[in-house]
């Protein structure tokens, strides 16, 4: 029987949350990039896209 593992719990600092929220909320159209290295979110990018009609 395969060994089933358990989810990984951890917190995640405020800041890094409200930097997230942040990029979403002032996008239109993009992406948000989130890097993580060692479980630990270390950069937080964004890409804006302008449409035109």
């Amino acid at each position: 029987m395969a060994k089933v593992e358990e989810p990984l719990t951890k917190e995640v600092d405020a800041a890094v949350l409200d930097g997230i929220v942040e990029s979403i909320k002032s996008l239109q159209y993009g992406t948000v990039t989130i890097t993580v290295h060692d479980g630990k979110v270390t950069q937080i990018e964004t890409s804006r896209k302008q449409r035109f009609s």
